[in-house]
């Protein structure tokens, strides 16, 4: 009771320390600044694994999440008419997997509604666990997954991609790595109060390698996420949840 008490009051710490409201957004952007804005916020805020990929186990397997999330803003602030914000953009989804069969998860994720309504983040995982060696304590994973995010109503944007993971588990801590390939799609609001230079509302996609590495560090059902994942640029996540 106490480790739990600890958790919860670990977890308000982390979400007071973590969160910020959402940064202001650079208007007037050019075909090639959208594209850049794609690669940062788009892809940046994909979803992430951010726990141990070994499967939950079956119809019994129950992962409850709440992590944060850090986009770097210093290229995003130089972009149309910049901005001050040249530090990071944080913000916080909460995540919650379920194993089903054949060491197959499904996991979904989404912003609380009492964050700040200037970015609302939503998608989705499918985990494959394929392989696990008998002769060394590692494992592989495959992972789809998709999602959507919206930034003050000015950007909209979808992503898709696919990893394969590798983990190496030892005790309570787990190390994953793995790369992949991720799709993003960005609608830029024009008109009067829009994003775009143009005036009118334009898209934008962005296709990118996805590298990342991980640890995750068990202490008894509750656990310790942190991951770096690098795309065009390079964004940090940690998780703190518990799995039963």
């Amino acid at each position: 009771m106490k480790m739990a008490h600890s958790f919860i009051f670990a977890a308000l710490l982390f979400v007071g320390f973590t969160v910020q409201a959402a940064s202001d957004l650079p208007r007037n952007l050019s075909t090639s600044e959208q594209k850049r804005a794609l690669e940062i916020l788009g892809l940046g805020s994909a979803s992430k694994i951010l726990a141990n990929p070994y499967p939950l186990g079956g119809y019994t397997g129950v992962e409850v999440g709440l992590t944060a999330e850090f986009i770097p803003l210093e290229d995003l602030s130089n972009l149309g008419t910049q901005t001050n914000d040249s530090g990071e953009f944080n913000y916080y989804t909460l995540t919650i997997g379920k194993g089903l069969y054949y060491n197959i998860d499904t996991l979904l994720y989404f912003t609380p509604a009492i964050q700040d309504q200037k970015v609302q983040t939503f998608g989705g995982q499918l985990r494959w666990g394929f392989y696990e060696a008998s002769f060394f304590p590692i494992s592989f994973s495959a992972n789809l997954y998709a999602g959507g995010a919206n930034f003050s109503n000015l950007i909209n944007v979808t992503t898709m991609g696919w990893d394969l993971v590798a983990t190496v588990a030892i005790d309570n801590v787990a190390l994953y790595f793995g790369g992949g390939r991720i799709n993003a799609h960005g609608k830029f609001i024009g008109g009067t109060n829009g994003i775009t230079s143009s005036g009118e509302t334009e898209t934008q996609t962005s296709s990118e390698n996805h590298t990342f590495a991980g640890v995750n560090v068990n202490v008894s059902k509750f656990f310790v996420a942190l991951e770096i994942d690098k795309y065009v640029d390079s964004v940090y996540a940690g998780k703190l949840g518990f799995r039963f």
